[in-house]
């Protein structure tokens, strides 16, 4: 699992040539990797979907309360919130490898721990983020016209 916090519009290949390092770091191989997962402030970024594709993984998203057990325990970020990359990673399991850092993301790696389910860490990033991405997509096709 490579938990990845980013900033916004931060684009692919960054993120996968992240990933890449700290698999090589890590001395795991590309096939290890389950998934991606982020926090739900990232779920519409592009960067982050594309890099899910082009390692062929799923993009999960947690929310502040899937995160809050292992957050509460690592250092907070200079915009307030916790560490979201370790977060992601030691809530799917144990921690690989610490935060790596990029120009415009961070990091994880996690083990998944023993009877893992991936359908029920987080969400699907294909899902709605939110009622207000749904009341804006409906706004959008209202405007539209007939």
């Amino acid at each position: 699992m490579a938990g990845i916090g980013c900033c916004r519009a931060i684009a692919a290949d960054e993120i996968i040539a992240l990933i890449e390092t700290a698999m090589l770091e890590a001395a795991l191989p590309r096939v290890s990797l389950l998934a991606i997962g982020t926090h739900e402030r990232k779920s519409v970024e592009p960067g982050l979907r594309a890099a899910a594709a082009y390692f062929d993984v799923p993009l999960r998203i947690l929310a502040d309360a899937e995160l809050e057990p292992v957050a509460v325990h690592l250092p907070v970020t200079r915009a307030g919130v916790a560490a979201v990359a370790e977060a992601v990673a030691l809530t799917a399991g144990d921690l690989v490898l610490g935060k790596r850092k990029s120009a415009g993301a961070t990091c994880a790696l996690g083990a998944v721990r023993p009877g893992f389910d991936l359908t029920n860490f987080g969400r699907s990033a294909q899902a709605p983020t939110s009622s207000a991405a749904i009341a804006a997509s409906m706004s959008a096709t209202s405007l539209a016209g007939p």
